[in-house]
């Protein structure tokens, strides 16, 4: 399943999926941000520090680690806290929110929590202009 929208794939180059491999070998696949490496269990506590996920223990010879969505004991390495797991899913997000520009110095590799704060004002201003536009279609059948 890929994160980008069906309305903008052609605006990818056609070697898109090599450039986010080497995107992501140059972050060793970890957030380039926050250093959480991808597809890690774990939690965040309030101030956003990350907690990687504790098994829950041994079941047929295999650790049993937790599922994302429900709380579990996670672990910074020198705190334990009961968080909520998320399962972390790297992208590579464009600083000027061109696709079509690829350069090196215009991508990251980014978690969802260090994406969607870089990007909150431009998804504040879309919200805003999706609730104004819904506003305006109404106004026309009032």
């Amino acid at each position: 399943m890929s994160p980008i929208r069906p309305e903008n794939r052609a605006r990818y180059p056609a070697d898109w999926l090599r450039i986010r491999e080497r995107v992501m070998r140059r972050a060793q696949n970890k957030c380039e941000e926050c250093g959480v490496p991808n597809y890690q269990l774990g939690g965040r506590t309030r101030d956003g520090r990350w907690h990687k996920a504790l098994p829950l223990g041994e079941r047929a010879l295999r650790l049993e680690w937790p599922s994302p969505g429900t709380h579990a004991w996670c672990s910074d390495g020198k705190h334990e806290a009961l968080l909520r797991i998320v399962k972390i899913v790297c992208t590579t997000a464009h600083l000027d929110h061109t696709p079509e520009n690829c350069d090196n110095s215009n991508l990251r590799f980014w978690c969802q929590r260090c994406h969607l704060l870089y990007d909150r004002q431009q998804h504040a201003q879309t919200a805003y202009t999706t609730r104004r536009a819904g506003r305006a279609v109404g106004d026309l059948f009032a």
